[in-house]
């Protein structure tokens, strides 16, 4: 076995898959979107920072200490987008979409009557992660970083500012939580032992909240407005 080591560099691409309440993938017409119009993404770790034990006797000297040990809880997210998708939008914070008398989605909307807790998805962003040996591998399309979140809810449209500057929209607020049913996921992001765009070597738990690797599988292309995304299964 040999671990390999890379470092990541730049966002690429960044895929949002539609959930259920389960953190399945929903299978339909309008399940997915791929973007590569975001600035940046923020990753912010959620910790329980534990509680500190610290008794002192009667002459003031330290009679019991047990340091607090933290707990991983789970990560925050917030995207930066320079272009707006409004079905991505709509995708990560629950809200609905605005047609225009074609049937062509034109805008979103944000209503207070929405619950964040409606809705959830998962967040895939691929980076480059430069690697002299990547395309000996065969099969290989080149070498990247791939992040995963298999399950976010609650995720809102943050502040913003119209001037004589670019206008940017920012999602804030999404929380990954325990329970995911992501699995290796619907989607071939990884080589097979076949050198073969693969599903994720390995399931993941229902306790994971984040998974990262190097892949030579190349992101999918940068397409505005959902897809369709099929059951593997079928």
């Amino acid at each position: 076995m040999v671990t390999r080591c890379a470092s990541y560099v730049r966002g690429r691409v960044m895929r949002v898959t539609r959930l259920d309440g389960c953190g399945r993938p929903i299978y339909g017409d309008c399940s997915t979107v791929t973007t590569d119009g975001f600035v940046s993404v923020g990753y912010t770790a959620n910790t329980d920072e534990g509680e500190e034990i610290n008794v002192q006797n009667a002459a003031g000297e330290r009679c019991i200490y047990e340091p607090a040990i933290p707990s991983f809880l789970g990560y925050t997210v917030e995207v930066t987008f320079c272009n707006v998708d409004p079905d991505l939008f709509a995708m990560m914070t629950g809200q609905r979409v605005i047609t225009d008398a074609f049937g062509d989605v034109v805008g979103f909307t944000m209503d207070t009557s929405v619950s964040t807790r409606d809705s959830a998805f998962a967040l895939e962003v691929w980076a480059g992660a430069p690697n002299a040996g990547a395309c000996e591998t065969e099969g290989a399309q080149g070498s990247f970083g791939y992040i995963l979140l298999p399950f976010l809810q609650g995720g809102i449209i943050g502040d913003f500012t119209i001037e004589n500057a670019e206008v940017t929209f920012t999602v804030s607020g999404a929380a990954t939580r325990d329970g995911n049913s992501w699995g290796v996921g619907p989607y071939d992001v990884v080589l097979g032992a076949d050198s073969l765009p693969a599903p994720l070597p390995d399931p993941l738990t229902a306790t994971d909240h984040l998974y990262v690797i190097q892949t030579g599988v190349a992101p999918p292309e940068s397409q505005c407005g959902c897809r369709p995304l099929l059951d593997p299964a079928g």
